[in-house]
């Protein structure tokens, strides 16, 4: 709810249910896997309770303790459905095999039993009607707030703080300590974009889960504003591939190598002065843009508090090992 309120004061908000279809052996699906999907992959009539003792019975239940994201996959819908929507798909995103991947990736049956292709379920669902950049604008266009652009600011360098009393750094939590440990792994995405007449796929997102087509998804931007009409459509081609020392880092890889990494540079974080670590990239975490904004209001308010009583920054608002 708080969330749904900052964001409203930036911008007008759109309704928007967000919707992805998957291409898997050339058949289209819906996702989340739901009861649609099972009935159309399986060719079958089920309803909610038949369509769940079904996957039910689909299910290893072999397997009691999923240490793999394979594992988890398998236990939860059974290899048909695992090898159908999630491995390749996920083989492709992270960049290894889905049993070299924690179950936590996969924490929650990924499955429906009604038909209901929405991809997410929050009360809230929206989307800016003229684009993330005014609202981005709106929030900076505060008497408090000053940007600079294509300012470096090197963290090393005792000059830098000279000028702050304290530092929030939503960078890389590696790069602010110069790589000390070493590099933390990261996926970055190249999007190759094309312009074409009229609709080119139908729905905003399509999932590509086949490990022999290299993209992983294509973006069709004009569904992500059905009020608006548009003649020529622009899609984007994502091609996923472990982040280069030059490339834009997107999301963590946190396996067994990176989660030692991340501790030496928690453990180290710890002991720095004026600085607190938010955000996905200072966090190491995979955030979606609600969480992101709710842990940075959560933030804001508990520095406030620390400054007004006079107590130390923390240098987390929360802990990224977690």
């Amino acid at each position: 709810e708080h969330v749904w309120q900052y964001i409203n004061r930036f911008g007008e908000m759109m309704p928007y249910r967000h919707k992805v279809k998957a291409i898997s052996q050339g058949t289209m699906y819906s996702l989340p896997v739901n009861l649609r999907t099972i009935n159309q992959f399986f060719g079958r009539n089920f309803d909610a309770k038949q369509a769940e003792e079904f996957i039910q019975s689909k299910a290893d239940v072999t397997i009691t303790n999923p240490v793999s994201f394979e594992d988890q996959g398998l236990r939860f819908v059974g290899r048909e459905l695992y090898e159908a929507f999630f491995a390749g798909y996920t083989a492709k995103q992270w960049g290894v095999e889905p049993k070299e991947l924690p179950a936590s990736i996969l924490a929650r049956l990924p499955v429906r039993f009604n038909e209901d292709d929405s991809y997410f379920n929050h009360p809230y669902q929206a989307i800016p009607k003229d684009g993330y950049t005014p609202i981005v604008e709106a929030i900076l266009n505060h008497a408090s707030i000053k940007v600079r652009l294509g300012t470096r600011f090197d963290p090393g360098s005792h000059a830098a703080f000279g000028e702050f009393d304290h530092v929030v750094w939503t960078g890389p939590i590696d790069a602010y300590f110069n790589f000390e440990f070493g590099r933390l792994g990261y996926r970055t995405l190249d999007f190759v974009p094309e312009v074409a007449e009229g609709d080119y796929q139908g729905h905003p997102v399509v999932n590509y889960c086949d490990v022999d087509v290299p993209y992983t998804r294509i973006t069709e931007h004009k569904h992500f504003a059905p009020w608006e009409s548009h003649e020529r459509t622009v899609v984007y081609r994502e091609f996923s591939r472990l982040c280069g020392e030059t490339d834009t880092p997107y999301y963590p890889i946190r396996l067994v190598k990176e989660k030692q990494q991340l501790l030496n540079y928690v453990q180290k974080a710890r002991g720095a002065k004026g600085v607190t670590f938010i955000g996905r990239l200072g966090t190491y975490r995979y955030l979606d843009m609600d969480v992101t904004i709710h842990e940075a209001l959560l933030a804001s308010k508990s520095m406030l508090e620390c400054i007004v009583s006079k107590k130390q920054l923390p240098c987390f608002s929360v802990d990224p090992m977690v």
